[in-house]
């Protein structure tokens, strides 16, 4: 995310502070990657997730705990599924018929004969008034898209099929500044499809 050296520096002296204190350090972390809960939000990492990129290295150990290269190989057959719809605002939930509050939601749709399994995701998130940029990493385990269907994969908070985690303390949810949302989301064995979102400058609509 290339934050700026002040910030960095309060967040780690912070970090470092609060975990010599063992109440804090062992019964304020929820995630147990040594960063306690009351500093997640300086280094704008996920309390939930002691990797919050994704990266395989752990918040506390990351250098940029936000910023994850993107691990997902660009060559190979082309991708036996499209990208229907991609939102970033006025999301609706088709699962459960209603209309969601903002977060990433894609449209995947497979128009062969077989199931597809295997996908991952890599997206970027770059502040467009201050051109910081976050990544991140997900393997979407469970995740399937039926022959001759479609399926929605959601980053967000909800705990259902389709949903994946997303981190509540990126840019995305606590900047109001203008934002281009880039996405790769990959089936094993095959080429990436990419799709680029911009997502307008202001707060987190509330659900409709």
């Amino acid at each position: 995310m290339n934050l700026p050296s002040k910030t960095t520096m309060t967040a780690t002296i912070l970090v470092i502070g609060l975990a010599s204190l063992p109440a804090l350090a062992t019964e304020a972390d929820l995630d147990n990657d040594g960063v306690p809960n009351v500093a997640e939000p300086l280094l704008f990492t996920d309390p939930l997730m002691a990797d919050t990129d994704g990266d395989g290295v752990g918040d506390l150990e990351d250098q940029d705990p936000v910023f994850a290269e993107n691990p997902i190989a660009t060559a190979g057959p082309a991708a036996p599924f499209t990208i229907g719809e991609a939102l970033v605002e006025d999301n609706f939930d088709y699962a459960l018929n209603r209309d969601a509050p903002d977060h990433l939601e894609l449209q995947i749709l497979n128009p062969g004969a077989t199931d597809l399994t295997g996908f991952s995701i890599y997206y970027t998130i770059t502040d467009l008034d201050v051109g910081t940029t976050e990544g991140y990493f997900r393997s979407l385990e469970g995740f399937t898209v039926p022959a001759a269907g479609e399926a929605r994969i959601h980053l967000d908070d909800a705990e259902a099929d389709g949903h994946f985690r997303a981190n509540p303390n990126s840019s995305y949810a606590v900047s109001e500044a203008a934002k281009l949302v880039t996405v790769m989301v990959s089936a094993e064995g095959f080429a990436p499809v990419t799709v680029e979102i911009n997502k307008d400058a202001g707060g987190a609509e509330a659900a409709d």
